[in-house]
């Protein structure tokens, strides 16, 4: 443009003075129009100036505007990544090639119980033990020099005690893609490990009484019917080699049709019956009746069938062929851990076996023999059952078959399965007598309930666990829903836990532990849960509380939580044994944070009430611990 200038005046000069002198002859005359030819040339050059600084002057605000906007834009993004970074749960971190922190999350803070400012430019030993920032080192090592996003399990020391972190870490890289250090983030994965080692002891010991067990069992596929596992005596009882016998269906075994087999199931899955009569075919041909207790078990994979099988070949022969004394007698003899029972209806009688009635611990001699004396044997939550059974073996001639609990001489209550058929009619059609048997079914109901116990309860403080917790959740929901009445579910996680276990070891802690579980019972109602959630944490659901006024709900569920807070917080006394030497008498101090949610008429699902009590646990501990805070 300068260029263009020049060459334009030089032009404009050369020309319009030669332009003058060809027009004009008089000199004065000349003067005056060379003047005014200046100022023309000066105001047409101010113009064209004046439209070039104006051009100028407008782009460089425009560019300036443009360059404000994005830097505007800019810092806003920053902001809300830095607050994306900052609300989360993990920790998140960024670090140079020597291990130097250069960026970190509120997490981080929290978790090694420091200021950002003091760890930023500070590496891994600054803030964990020696030995722990060099395993923290080589992980950020070997992600730099993979050049790829990796992820390692860290144990590290924090604020919370030692914890398991699952560490995702990748090549921080700047804008020519050079490696200049390392980012990641880390998710504290201490209770799902937690829940697995349990999980992983729960499947040791079913397996344990699932391979030692001297009664046939299968595990079978519920949807399928597929033979999942085999214990040894079903190997042996059913004649297949154990790798043939898992090839195999249920349904080649059961002689039933496959329809009938799979409606079986069902009926077993849904729990409408326990105990079913098969006949089983074995490998060599033979068919056997069998008896099958069936219930249905979780195994940390998919749920399954446990069928614990019963050969009563023996016994089911015998009942065909049972009839007056030579029935008796041949039960009497066939059967094992079993006693037979002839009813007399007319005369209100009732006549058992001497083996059985010694069994119970009663003399056979002075034993009372009428049907009302055996009655007030039988437990009262039982009885209406056990005479509703007798009645309709009276009425239809079917075999009826009932569990029920009898009371031996010592006062201990035994379970016994009795099986009975009317085989003698009076003339005019009513019932006469009843023949059948008893068997002690005592210890198949304690490995029941020892199932039970595996899936549903903590096996240190006896407290449902978190499978049973949902359940009853779920079931505080639907009640919610239906009564309009609120609920509250509390999250408590003990204080200065840790201590005890590190100076005397984890025995004292399961005491004490122990001791937190009694305490809490005492807190609330019999409707009310107590549940272990996990290590040193446990929750609190409390039900049926005020429908109408929100207010009284909140101070309602204080009151419950500022009990268990005030009784958690007492002295624990615990005495431990030691191998040489005096008990040693432990006093220990423990108070608990406990965080609190309401929920009524199932306006969120589960596992939102249970984030909302937690985040209300954590704002608690951040607020001092030994506190409540409510979540909101």
């Amino acid at each position: 443009m300068v260029l263009i200038y020049a060459l334009f005046s030089s032009l404009w000069i050369l020309f319009s003075d030669a332009a003058v002198g060809f027009m004009f002859n008089d000199r004065e005359l000349i003067t005056l129009v060379s003047t005014l030819k200046g100022w023309l040339f000066v105001a047409v050059t101010a113009l064209m100036l004046y439209v070039l600084v104006r051009g100028l002057i407008n782009e460089a605000v425009a560019y300036a505007e443009l360059e404000q906007t994005a830097r505007r834009e800019k810092e806003r993004t920053a902001g809300l990544l830095e607050a994306i970074v900052d609300s989360s749960s993990d920790a998140i971190f960024a670090k140079d090639r020597d291990g130097r922190y250069l960026m970190i999350s509120r997490e981080v803070c929290r978790l090694v119980r420091k200021e950002a400012e003091q760890i930023i430019g500070r590496d891994d030993s600054f803030i964990f033990p020696a030995e722990q920032a060099e395993i923290v080192r080589q992980n950020d090592l070997a992600a730099m020099n993979g050049g790829r996003v990796t992820t390692y399990e860290e144990i590290v020391t924090t604020v919370d005690g030692d914890r398991v972190f699952m560490a995702t870490k990748g090549p921080l890289r700047d804008s020519d893609g050079q490696i200049i250090g390392v980012f990641g983030f880390s998710r504290d994965i201490t209770e799902r490990k937690q829940a697995e080692d349990a999980l992983r002891r729960s499947e040791e010991n079913f397996r344990l009484f699932f391979e030692k067990n001297s009664s046939v069992m299968l595990l079978i596929n519920p949807v399928t019917g597929e033979i999942m596992d085999a214990n040894g005596e079903a190997v042996r009882f059913y004649g297949y080699a154990r790798d043939q016998l898992l090839k195999m269906a249920i349904g080649d075994i059961n002689i039933l049709s496959r329809e009938q087999e799979a409606l079986e199931r069902q009926r077993a899955i849904r729990g409408e019956r326990k105990v079913f009569l098969f006949q089983h075919r074995l490998a060599s041909g033979e068919i056997r009746d069998v008896e099958s207790y069936v219930t249905p078990i979780e195994t940390g994979r998919i749920p399954l069938l446990l069928s614990i099988i019963h050969d009563i070949t023996d016994r089911r022969q015998i009942e065909r062929a049972l009839s007056e004394s030579e029935e008796r007698l041949r039960l009497a003899l066939g059967a094992s851990n079993q006693g037979w029972f002839d009813i007399d209806l007319t005369r209100g009688k009732i006549n058992v076996s001497a083996d059985y009635v010694r069994l119970m611990g009663y003399d056979p001699a002075i034993f009372d023999t009428t049907i009302a004396s055996w009655t007030r044997l039988v437990h009262p939550e039982d009885r209406a059952a056990f005479s509703a059974a007798l009645a309709q073996c009276a009425s239809d001639g079917v075999p009826h078959t009932i569990e029920y609990r009898c009371r031996t001489v010592s006062g201990e209550w035994i379970w016994i399965r009795s099986v009975g058929k009317t085989v003698e009619w009076e003339s005019m059609g009513k019932a006469a007598r009843i023949i059948g048997i008893h068997t002690d079914i005592s210890e198949w109901k304690r490995m029941e309930e020892h199932v039970r116990q595996l899936a549903f309860y903590d096996a240190l403080t006896g407290l449902p666990n978190r499978r049973l917790l949902h359940d009853r959740l779920i079931q505080a929901m639907v009640a919610s829903k239906r009564s309009g009445r609120y609920c509250a579910l509390m999250f408590i996680d003990l204080d200065n836990f840790k201590p005890l276990n590190d100076t005397h070891g984890h025995d004292a802690g399961d005491l004490l532990l122990v001791e937190v579980a009694a305490r809490m019972r005492r807190c609330i109602r019999e409707m009310d849960t107590v549940a272990r959630f996990g290590g040193d944490e446990f929750v609190v659901m409390i039900c049926e509380l005020d429908p109408n006024d929100p207010e009284q709900v909140r101070a309602q569920a204080l009151a419950v939580a500022e009990k268990i807070r005030l009784s958690l917080a007492q002295p624990y006394r615990i005495s431990l044994r030691r191998d040489e030497g005096e008990p040693l008498s432990v006093v220990h101090h423990c108070s608990a944070s406990i965080g609190v949610t309401l929920f009524v008429n199932h306006e969120i699902d589960a596992g939102e009430i249970f984030k909302r009590a937690d985040a209300a646990m954590y704002q608690a501990k951040e607020a001092g611990r030994n506190t409540i805070r409510f979540w909101s």
